[in-house]
């Protein structure tokens, strides 16, 4: 109890030391403080909106919600999967297209075909500069998918999404995203563990979660 006391009583004389420095300060240096803080939590305030929107995305494609996917890209968007080294066609268009492609038909194709799939995201990294800030954060995506003989085909890819965003009307949105492919691959005859307590739809538990409160 004695260590709290004093403990308080060093955190109250150093906050009034604070307060009688910041008086006997110039005007200008006051100001320059005022506006160092200023920039400090728009930037810190940025990059936590924006790892909340990352993380908007594969929840968007995983419960198939396309009303949650939209939010995070502008309607002017333009997303760029690359090219294979074989040359076959990968995906290029807006995020909006990307977003209702997905949850509308591809991966409505895998479940309705009896299969499973999840995305996952790891470390991120977000620079901020003014009203535009840049991302990258790396990816993985896993699918399961039934073959004839009861078995499944198992396939993951490793790939990093590079974006570009801009602060428009009031919240931060992916205006490009560049995705590399960085490795993957195929396993087959692999063999489910039934899943349980998920769903990917608006029954999933998630939903009921993040309204708690409302």
């Amino acid at each position: 109890m004695k260590r709290m006391i004093a403990l308080l009583l060093v955190v109250l004389t150093l906050g009034m030391i604070g307060v009688s420095a910041a008086a006997e300060e110039p005007e200008e240096d006051l100001d320059s403080r005022i506006t160092e803080l200023e920039e400090r939590l728009w930037e810190l305030e940025a990059k936590e909106e924006i790892r909340y929107k990352l993380s908007l995305y594969p929840r968007g494609l995983d419960r198939q919600d396309t009303d949650i996917g939209m939010k995070v890209f502008a309607e002017d968007s333009y997303i760029d999967y690359g090219t294979a080294p074989d040359g076959s066609w990968q995906w290029q268009g807006t995020g909006p297209e990307w977003i209702e492609y997905c949850t509308n038909t591809i991966d409505k194709g895998i479940t309705a075909a009896g299969g499973y799939y999840d995305h996952e995201i790891f470390q991120v990294c977000i620079t901020v500069n003014g009203d535009k800030a840049g991302s990258e954060y790396y990816g993985t995506a896993y699918t399961m998918f039934p073959q004839e003989d009861g078995s499944y085909s198992w396939s993951s890819s490793v790939a990093r999404y590079c974006d570009k965003w801009e602060y428009r009307d009031g919240e931060w949105l992916i205006v490009e995203r560049i995705v590399t492919n960085d490795f993957g691959w195929t396993l087959m005859n692999a063999y489910l563990r039934a899943p349980y307590g998920c769903a990917f739809d608006k029954s999933d538990p998630s939903y009921s979660a993040l309204q708690y409160g409302e």
